[in-house]
């Protein structure tokens, strides 16, 4: 299959080292948004086996490292545009794949995304690493747009890592709070944009970002996010839920079969193993890590109040 490039401009590259995120538009051609459709669709109605079964209530979804077992992740992380405008910015002479996530917010999904920054989740330690975002759903305001604060790759303090559920992954570790930046916005440069499937954003692990509820009655926000290293980057034992083996000690440059390298090409013996078939977390490392992650401290996230009041004023159906 022949690799996907996006030419990014010299603009482009210094905006997102000064304010820690791009809008590349049309990064996906319309190929890409179908297959991506389908197989977001079909993750949620089969979810990985580092997920699970689903509670059918829930609106938001969540799933991790699908790449592993979903032949068409696999083919959007090894053949799409996504380390190809990674390396543009790190101007690296390798890039490594991480993981890929997805997020589904149905209509009138209350739950928000609180403000973070990705790098205190991940067993990382390096500049080079970055977020790729799309959706294949146009995305606005009201469809729980994300949002960044410009600059705030720049800050020095490191963020408590609140998850989607309000677990606390940084539990155990010495780290700030992250600013209350819903009580009074005007102090800060918060950015977002208007999407359409086939637009993406590309922000630095450091950069705070976030995203109120789904307010749309009529739209769900289905969307994919890839995660992207450089050079620079070496691997950081014990920060992170990790459901695969890797064999990466402390300190050495971050690449393994489940985290191989996509640019400048492929290594054979680091991917053949998943191009021969799907790739299944380690059943011990599974039930060890779901254990740990049962044990974090949580702290309860405020629902969408737009969204809880929609709700409430919605008809009921007498059926």
């Amino acid at each position: 299959m022949e690799v996907q490039r996006k030419v990014l401009t010299p603009e482009q590259i210094e905006s997102f080292w000064k304010d820690g995120v791009i809008c590349i538009r049309q990064l996906y051609t319309e190929d890409w948004v179908t297959r991506i459709r389908a197989f977001l669709d079909d993750i949620v109605s089969r979810p990985s086996p580092i997920t699970g079964p689903r509670d059918p209530s829930s609106k938001f979804h969540s799933d991790v490292n699908t790449w592993l077992t979903n032949d068409e992740v696999r083919d959007l992380v090894l053949y799409g545009p996504g380390a190809s405008v990674a390396q543009q910015v790190f101007q690296s002479d390798r890039v490594i794949f991480y993981y890929d996530q997805i997020f589904v917010k149905e209509q009138l999904a209350p739950a928000p995304t609180p403000w973070h920054h990705d790098f205190t989740f991940w067993p990382l330690e390096g500049n080079q690493i970055a977020s790729l975002w799309a959706s294949v759903d146009p995305v606005d305001a009201e469809s729980s747009a994300l949002e960044f604060v410009i600059g705030s790759h720049r800050w020095p303090q490191r963020f408590r890592a609140i998850g989607a559920d309000g677990s606390d992954f940084s539990t155990g570790e010495t780290l700030e709070e992250v600013p209350d930046i819903d009580a009074d916005r005007s102090k800060f440069d918060i950015v977002s944009w208007e999407l359409e499937p086939g637009d993406a954003l590309l922000f630095h692990a450091l950069t705070l970002h976030g995203a109120r509820g789904n307010r749309s009655v009529h739209k769900k926000r289905r969307a994919i996010a890839t995660r992207w290293c450089g050079d620079d980057v070496v691997y950081r034992p014990g920060k992170a839920m990790e459901f695969y083996r890797h064999d990466l000690k402390d300190g050495e440059p971050f690449s393994a079969p489940v985290y191989p390298q996509v640019y400048p090409g492929l290594i054979p013996e680091q991917i053949c193993a998943r191009l021969a078939g799907p790739v299944f977390p380690d059943p011990e490392i599974l039930r060890t890590t779901l254990q740990r992650a049962s044990r974090l401290n949580r702290v309860e996230l405020r629902p969408d109040p737009a969204v809880i009041k929609l709700q409430a004023s919605r008809p009921v159906d007498p059926a």
